[in-house]
């Protein structure tokens, strides 16, 4: 039995590529989340999710720019981290105020709902940030949960 014949190959081809396609999804997710619990501290994780959009924060001039990496919450408050651009930020859970569902950001309609998280930056203005999030049910629960109660 010859496993290099030219039937065999193309089998082993689509299959190493196939190995190779969730090896690479396993590093990366493995790298984000190892950025989370480094940030957050290794047991405050309270929610997580990956392929995150972020389109940015309102105070920043400019149109909304998607960008995607890994969201956390902790009881310290929402940490956003992209997957490549060394783009972070932190907002602490006292400076949230609100969270709501809407599909304009900066101006722009987004085609389909995103959460805009309403909060009070560093400077004392009121600002917000967009972001398209799986389950934002399950998000804005544990947010009005642990902040704004």
């Amino acid at each position: 039995m010859n496993l290099l014949n030219s039937g065999n190959i193309n089998t082993l081809l689509i299959g190493g590529l196939f190995m190779g396609v969730v090896l690479t999804i396993s590093f990366v997710r493995n790298l984000e989340s190892k950025r989370l619990r480094n940030r957050l501290g290794e047991g405050n994780i309270v929610l997580s999710a990956y392929n995150v959009h972020f389109y940015g924060v309102e105070s920043v001039p400019g149109i909304p720019f998607n960008n995607m990496g890994v969201l956390g919450l902790s009881g310290e408050g929402l940490y956003y981290r992209s997957r490549y651009s060394k783009k972070d930020l932190f907002i602490s859970g006292k400076q949230i105020t609100s969270i709501i569902a809407t599909d304009d950001f900066k101006g722009k309609n987004m085609y389909g709902n995103i959460v805009a998280i309403n909060f009070i930056n560093e400077n004392g203005d009121k600002d917000r940030v967009g972001l398209r999030i799986p389950y934002p049910e399950k998000w804005s629960q544990a947010i009005n949960r642990l902040f704004l109660n």
